[in-house]
């Protein structure tokens, strides 16, 4: 695996969660929703992201998730992204998790993340609700 240039930094807090299963061996799944600041880095757009999504924590600690949104730019466009999760616990308490994203956009300007994937390296804090996120270019 390959990482490219760095593509924006993105910082975020949970908006809402509701718990939809529970279970002794398949974990836990939730639905969740978030916001989050996105200062790109380069050429990538500045805005700000809303998505949501389902995510299931397994017994053993590892972290499964699938989400969409959309990030608004500061000059009024619009970037639609897919994103697939795969993470665990770390020693800290928090999850580290890489992330996969893909995009779209009508913009002319910006149709080059048309071709992008992108992978995040992301940890969330389950106390304060907060997330870090960097994300690169995967080649």
């Amino acid at each position: 695996m390959a990482l490219g240039e760095k593509l924006f930094e993105e910082t975020g807090h949970v908006s809402g969660f509701k718990v939809t299963k529970a279970h002794p061996v398949e974990g836990i799944t939730m639905d969740v929703s978030f916001t989050s600041d996105l200062k790109g880095v380069g050429k990538f757009p500045t805005g700000k992201n809303m998505g949501s999504g389902t995510v299931t924590q397994y017994p053993h600690g590892v972290i499964d998730g699938s989400y969409q949104g959309v990030l608004n730019t500061t000059d009024g466009k619009q970037v639609f992204w897919w994103a697939h999760e795969k993470g665990r616990f770390a020693e800290d308490g928090k999850i580290k998790s890489l992330i996969m994203v893909s995009a779209y956009t009508n913009s002319q300007q910006l149709s080059w993340i048309n071709n992008l994937v992108m992978a995040l390296d992301a940890q969330r804090d389950l106390t304060t609700h907060e997330s870090k996120t960097t994300a690169y270019e995967w080649k």
